[in-house]
């Protein structure tokens, strides 16, 4: 993803985030709230999402426990795409059938996470109609798996005018963009995988609008850095590879509260 992407990404984010931060301040002003009385402060709570990242997407699923009725400890793994920055699709342009690749793609990345971190409410909901305001952080291991890229390839065959789709691994010095038709299948690969073990750190702010006390219903919007100590992880034949993946994310998150 190019410069101007990710600031056009962090922008829209940093609208995101004043115009809720804005709605709870507002909330804030009132004098009654409709949790004054009778409030129940829930133990427990389990909730899941799918999130989009500046460098590709994922699922997640969390369950905390509350310390208090603003604090919560919380265990989370998520498992997601990590792209190459410099990745651009590309087409066989001789047919409308093949499937698109990435030119110069190495390998696919995997990445899970089993984190452990802390949910704090800064500023909750006076209303039903309002936004519950906070942050959130997480740490724990970031383990990375590659798999090759496998690719359909045009093959000519000598003295023949006709031509014959094979599968091979990508090679960037025999396979130029003339003969690659496509990507190959999604299973292609799996048994050469390899595990980069590494670390996670994510910073994030929470936006809660489920209009029931028990429901979890919001956004979480933050940044997160994956390092891999012991390597860079390579993707891309053509292009500075990294050990060190810094990304911005959106989280759509549904559960609930509950006592057991």
């Amino acid at each position: 993803m190019r410069v101007e992407g990710k600031i056009k990404i962090f922008n829209t984010l940093l609208l995101l985030l004043s115009m809720l931060l804005s709605e709870a301040l507002c909330a804030q002003e009132q004098k009654s709230t409709i949790f004054d009385e009778g409030t129940v402060v829930y133990k427990e709570m389990m909730f899941g999402g799918g999130y989009v990242h500046s460098l590709g997407y994922g699922v997640q699923f969390t369950y905390g426990k509350h310390k208090t009725a603003f604090k919560s400890r919380i265990y989370t793994f998520d498992i997601g795409t990590m792209k190459h920055p410099k990745e651009v699709r590309s087409y066989y342009p001789l047919s409308d059938e093949s499937r698109s690749y990435v030119y110069g793609k190495l390998n696919y990345m995997l990445v899970m996470r089993p984190t452990i971190g802390a949910r704090n409410v800064k500023f909750d909901k006076i209303r039903p109609s309002g936004v519950a305001v906070g942050y959130s952080w997480r740490l724990g291991p970031s383990i990375a798996f590659t798999r090759p890229v496998y690719l359909e390839i045009v093959h000519s065959e000598q003295n023949s005018p006709f031509q014959t789709i094979i599968v091979e691994k990508y090679d960037p010095a025999v396979h130029d963009p003339n003969v690659i038709y496509g990507r190959a299948g999604v299973l292609r690969g799996v048994g050469e995988t390899k595990v980069h073990p590494g670390v996670h750190g994510t910073f994030a702010f929470n936006f809660e609008y489920d209009p029931r006390r028990e429901g979890i219903k919001g956004l979480e919007v933050g940044v997160a850095i994956d390092a891999y100590p012991f390597s860079e992880v390579e993707i891309m034949a053509f292009a500075e590879n990294y050990s060190t993946y810094l990304t911005f994310y959106v989280t759509f998150q549904l559960g609930a509260r509950y006592n057991r």
